[in-house]
């Protein structure tokens, strides 16, 4: 077994007094050219020989770099991309946090962050559309919302405690008219920032603004592969032919550009189509949501797949991947890396498609299939929270429940000691089928799921075909 999957042994080095210690030297600010350690180590890897620095760049560095070499050809990883990601000033921010997660909760299986690595907030809940399954209730706004001043706090907040991205949402974000000063703002903070939206304000001006605004990523909301399924979702005749527009205007202004599609027993036949006019537009992402009945979805509880029609689906979306899809599949539904390990089997050889975080998926090699267990499955509270418009904390955008506002708390300390938070950090807690399955640790079912179907987050997520089998027995 791969010396990756033996949380005991790296607890052990973690514990130890000069690890500690070097993590915590690494995490300092060198007085000389005011980066940390592992800064500094990172530029030497990456070999940015201009910002060599006499006082911290010796023992500790080399140490670290001792370390990403060795992981790197654990995972048997080509030097060039670890190189590229490791000069990405996103991926060094994640980097930061992971050294930080491993001194403040040692390694875990999950693995619990110090801080998360997105955060999605519903910027308002005005929308201009009137869809049937929307988690949030959004229309008209019924309460008051975050001022501009309150939502730049809400912000460094967030950029001071280390969150990696932050993702604009609703709602839809773009109607609130502050919204390209606030998104200006996470941007200049160091945030990977995106935003989700329905796609009908997506007008070549307002696209600008979004690429003037460096926003790295647009994630468009189709619900189906013709307009007349997608503006009965939606709720007003049109609303698919300007997301489309919106879509195709994102893509020729050269911004990263996402279909994100909620899974329902009306478009679940449209999937392939949907996927096609993905790669048709040039989007480089897609996104399948899982249908989670809250919000307006409670009255449509009928729309959710069986948990049969979910496997089905994850295995066209994997065969899709293996077979070279031009565009990144993405999902909400934990339940990808468990089927795409059972797909690969014991003996197979060579790269693996797996879902290796909160919705990425990634070809890895399968010495790289025991980090799952640690970084795989449901990431709400873990590795990700949601804010209301309201400034209320929550678990998941789909799973409503407050555990702080950032009126009256720090978010920091909402994050590292809320009750709910800790509760979804340990597997163990599990209860029902998703307590006793064996691919928990890289699966562990949907928080929001359960919580919606059974009124217990912990307990099962009633959409997975093992669920069924082990609830039944």
């Amino acid at each position: 077994m791969s010396l990756l999957s033996h949380d005991s042994f790296w607890n052990a080095i973690i514990s130890m007094p000069t690890t500690k210690k070097m993590l915590d030297l690494s995490l300092k600010k060198c007085s000389a050219c005011g980066r940390t350690v592992l800064e500094v180590a990172l530029d030497d890897y990456v070999g940015k020989t201009d910002k060599k620095c006499q006082k911290c760049g010796g023992f500790y560095s080399q140490v670290i770099r001792f370390w990403i070499e060795f992981l790197r050809k654990s995972l048997s990883l080509k030097r060039d991309k670890v190189e590229k990601l490791l000069g990405d000033p996103y991926a060094r921010r994640a980097i930061t946090n992971i050294a930080r997660s491993f001194r403040y909760y040692g390694i875990k299986k999950p693995l619990s962050l110090y801080a998360p690595f997105l955060v999605v907030w519903d910027f308002t809940h005005q929308c201009n559309l009137n869809c049937k399954h929307c988690y949030s209730n959004s229309g008209a706004v019924s309460q008051a919302e975050l001022s501009t001043a309150e939502a730049l706090d809400v912000v460094d907040q967030l950029a001071d405690f280390g969150v990696t991205a932050l993702a604009f949402s609703g709602g839809e974000p773009l109607s609130r008219k502050d919204f390209f000063e606030v998104a200006s703002h996470a941007v200049e903070r160091g945030l990977y920032v995106s935003v989700a939206t329905n796609g009908t304000l997506l007008t070549k001006e307002n696209v600008k603004k979004l690429k003037q605004a460096r926003i790295n990523y647009v994630e468009v909301s189709i619900d189906g592969a013709t307009a007349q399924t997608h503006d009965a979702f939606r709720g007003v005749p049109g609303a698919f032919d300007k997301a489309v527009a919106g879509l195709k205007n994102c893509v020729e202004a050269d911004l990263c550009a996402c279909i994100a599609t909620t899974a329902t027993k009306s478009n679940l036949a449209e999937m392939p189509g949907i996927l096609d006019l993905a790669e048709e537009i040039g989007a480089e992402r897609f996104t399948y949501f899982n249908f989670i009945p809250t919000g307006r979805g409670k009255e449509h509880f009928d729309q959710d797949l069986t948990a049969e029609e979910r496997e089905k689906l994850m295995l066209y979306l994997l065969n899709r991947m293996s077979k070279g899809c031009k565009t990144t599949i993405l999902t909400t539904a934990p339940q990808l890396a468990r089927v795409a390990l059972q797909c690969q089997g014991s003996k197979g050889t060579g790269e693996i498609t797996m879902s290796m975080a909160h919705m990425q998926t990634a070809r890895v090699s399968k010495k790289a299939v025991p980090l799952a267990d640690f970084i795989g499955g449901c990431g709400a509270g873990r590795l990700y929270c949601s804010i209301s418009p309201q400034g209320d904390v929550h678990p998941c955008v789909f799973f409503p429940v407050n555990v702080g506002n950032l009126k009256t708390e720090r978010f920091g300390d909402i994050w590292l000691n809320s009750r709910i938070f800790n509760a979804l950090r340990d597997r163990s807690n599990l209860r029902g089928a998703c307590g006793t399955c064996k691919y928990k640790y890289i699966c562990g079912g949907c928080r929001a799921r359960a919580s919606a179907y059974h009124d217990d987050f912990l307990s099962s997520d009633p959409g997975c075909v093992l669920a069924k089998g082990l609830n039944s027995a």
